[in-house]
C-alpha cells in the first residue's frame, strides 16, 4: 500500500453554474473542499474536524452513501460489486464539503476508489437534490483511469424543477497532486442546457487553522449554498423559466457512464 501523506487534504474550491437555455443565468460560489481517506476517519480530530459529532467543523457519515451512519468504505465497495464492477482493494477517498456549525448541503460528492498500488480504478459521483434524494453515477469499470477522465451518462435523476428529466451528462474530470477540476455539461433535446464547473487547488496551509478560519470568519458558507440555490430558483421563476414536474426517483439509484474517447462526443 502506498504511503499517504495525510488523512485529509483541504482544497480551496470555486464552483460555477451556468444555465445555457433561456432565461440565461450564471452564479459562482466559494467553499472549502475536503479529500478524506475513509480508512483514517478516526484521525479527523487531528485536523480540527469532529467525526460524527457536532462542532465548528465536522464530518458525518450520515451525510453520504446509505445515510444511516454505517461505515462508508464497506458500503461503497459492496455497491460496486452489486453493479458488476471489480472491487478495488486500495484506498477510497471522499471529496466532500465539511459541516460548518452543524450544517452542510453536498449537491455533488465524489468517491475515488483506488487499488492497492494507488491507481485510480473507479469514480462515483453522488448527486443530492434539494428534495433529499440521492443518485449515483459510475465512472470506470475497474480499469486504470487516467488523470483526465471523460464519460457520458443518461440523465436519470431529477435535480432542478427548471430542467427536464431527459438528455445526457458529459463528465470531464482532471486531477493532479495539487489541483482538481470537475466539469459537467448537461445537454437536452434542444442542445446545451446547463454547465457546472468546479476548480479546486490544494491549500498549502495547515488544515485545522484554515478550517477554523472558515468557521469563524465565514460561518454562513455552507448554508449559503442552499440559500443561493433557492434565490436563483426564485429569479428564474420570475423570469418565466419553464417548470418541470418532479417525477419519483428511479428504483435503482445507480447509472453507469460510458467512456468518451478523445475526439468523440
Amino acid at each position: 500500500m502506498p504511503e499517504t501523506k495525510a488523512a485529509v487534504e483541504l482544497y480551496d474550491s470555486w464552483v460555477t453554474h451556468e444555465r445555457r437555455s433561456p432565461p440565461h443565468k450564471r452564479f459562482r460560489h466559494h467553499l472549502p473542499r475536503l479529500l478524506i481517506d475513509l480508512d483514517r476517519l478516526p484521525e479527523l480530530p487531528d485536523y480540527g474536524i469532529r467525526h460524527n459529532a457536532w462542532g465548528p467543523v465536522s464530518f458525518s457519515e450520515r451525510d453520504h452513501g446509505p445515510r444511516d451512519g454505517r461505515p462508508l468504505k464497506p458500503w461503497i465497495l459492496a455497491r460496486l460489486a452489486e453493479n458488476g464492477l471489480s472491487v478495488p482493494d486500495g484506498r477510497v477517498w471522499l471529496w466532500t464539503y465539511p459541516r460548518i456549525w452543524g450544517y452542510v448541503f453536498n449537491p455533488l460528492s465524489l468517491w475515488y476508489c483506488e487499488d492497492a498500488r494507488g491507481t485510480l480504478r473507479t469514480v462515483v459521483l453522488e448527486v443530492r437534490n434539494t428534495f433529499g434524494e440521492t443518485h449515483f453515477y459510475l465512472i470506470g469499470g475497474g480499469e486504470s483511469l487516467a488523470s483526465r477522465i471523460r464519460y457520458r451518462a443518461a440523465k436519470s435523476f431529477h435535480v432542478s424543477p427548471f430542467q427536464p428529466l431527459s438528455g445526457h451528462y458529459r463528465f470531464t474530470l482532471l486531477r493532479s497532486s495539487s489541483r482538481r477540476t470537475i466539469r459537467i455539461d448537461y445537454e437536452g433535446t434542444g442542445g446545451p442546457r446547463l454547465m457546472a464547473f468546479e476548480t479546486a487547488c490544494r491549500s498549502p496551509d495547515p488544515v485545522a487553522p484554515t478550517l477554523r478560519h472558515w468557521a469563524w470568519v465565514a460561518p454562513w458558507t455552507t448554508i449559503g449554498v442552499t440559500l443561493a440555490i433557492h434565490a436563483h430558483a426564485l429569479c428564474l421563476w420570475r423570469k418565466g423559466a419553464a417548470l418541470f414536474h418532479k417525477p419519483p426517483p428511479p428504483e435503482w439509484p445507480w447509472t453507469r457512464g460510458v467512456e468518451v474517447l478523445e475526439g468523440g462526443d
